[in-house]
């Protein structure tokens, strides 16, 4: 009897637990439902843990982490855009995902659009601040990627200077005309960067650094075969040089061109320059020769012997 007895006392106890249970689910779904429904961002932003804490989550997955959590921020962008809301997770996602993987170079080339381009009431000061501390993160990671820097510098010189109030605005503006002069030395198949390189000289040309705009549409015309581009770095060096300068230039460019067409005719603008001047095996024969009279190694060498001679 008295097993019997506590066999119907813990089936009761059970079976209310069971309907506390139940009871409880009843409760709370109603409100959870609805909440899930609001599709409320706050939830994004408070699953998402802090990128240290990240990092040490992804167990050494850090590059695979980071692939799963872009394709996140771009769906939740998306789905925020049509939806006509701020996706205020945004740039949580994008400094845990650079944190991740400092060298994946999307994050930073989407950067300006996933936090400038927004519904109302539209991007903030600091959205566009946040984007300059993105940018400058990826220029350090990738000092190579002509895209990136082109990227960025159209952002700081146009985009950023239209939404910035002053100091900001004219810090933006320099940073931006430098950043597009060093696009505009690295190699790229971007068919654009040589036209941004024009524009960067307009900058810094109002910006006051003539010399620096005078070094970089030589570095322009050095590596780059289009003859509208080189028309029109020819044409601002005009206007930015004295005579002296344009005579000088002029005689390099045309022994330049002498080189070319009598050395490596098939090779571009750009490998050539890469390649330097063809060294003269007999001047350069024994120990010391590099750089003497006839035997220049680099192009810097052969111009200043160039610009010696009478």
């Amino acid at each position: 009897m008295g097993l019997m007895r506590a066999s119907r006392s813990a089936g009761w106890l059970h079976g209310a637990v069971v309907l506390v249970g139940i009871l409880l689910i009843g409760a709370l779904r109603a409100p959870l439902v609805e909440r899930h429904a609001k599709g409320g961002l706050g939830d994004e932003v408070s699953l998402l843990l802090s990128p240290e804490h990240t990092v040490a989550l992804s167990l050494g997955h850090r590059e695979a982490l980071a692939d799963f959590l872009f394709a996140s921020a771009l769906v939740k962008y998306g789905t925020s855009f049509e939806e006509k809301r701020r996706f205020d997770a945004a740039y949580k996602y994008l400094d845990t995902i650079t944190t991740l993987a400092p060298k994946f170079d999307r994050p930073y080339l989407y950067a300006d659009t996933l936090l400038t381009m927004r519904v109302a009431p539209g991007a903030t000061q600091e959205d566009y601040l946040a984007v300059r501390r993105l940018h400058e993160r990826g220029l350090r990671e990738l000092p190579s990627h002509a895209e990136l820097w082109s990227v960025a510098g159209q952002y700081a010189a146009y985009l950023a200077p239209t939404r910035l109030p002053e100091p900001y605005k004219s810090e933006m503006k320099r940073a931006g005309a430098a950043i597009l002069a060093h696009a505009c030395e690295l190699a790229s198949n971007n068919e654009n960067i040589p036209y941004h390189c024009i524009t960067a000289a307009r900058l810094l040309d109002r910006a006051g650094q003539r010399e620096a705009m005078v070094r970089m549409l030589t570095r322009t015309l050095a590596v780059n075969d289009d003859p509208k581009i080189r028309e029109l770095a020819l044409a601002f060096l005009a206007k930015a040089e004295n005579d002296r300068d344009r005579e000088r230039f002029a005689r390099r460019d045309a022994a330049l061109e002498e080189q070319w067409a009598a050395t490596l005719p098939q090779a571009s603008r750009g490998l050539l320059s890469l390649l330097g001047p063809r060294p003269d095996v007999w001047r350069c024969a024994g120990e010391g020769a590099s750089g003497s009279a006839g035997c220049y190694t680099s192009w810097r060498d052969w111009g200043d012997a160039l610009d010696r001679a009478p």
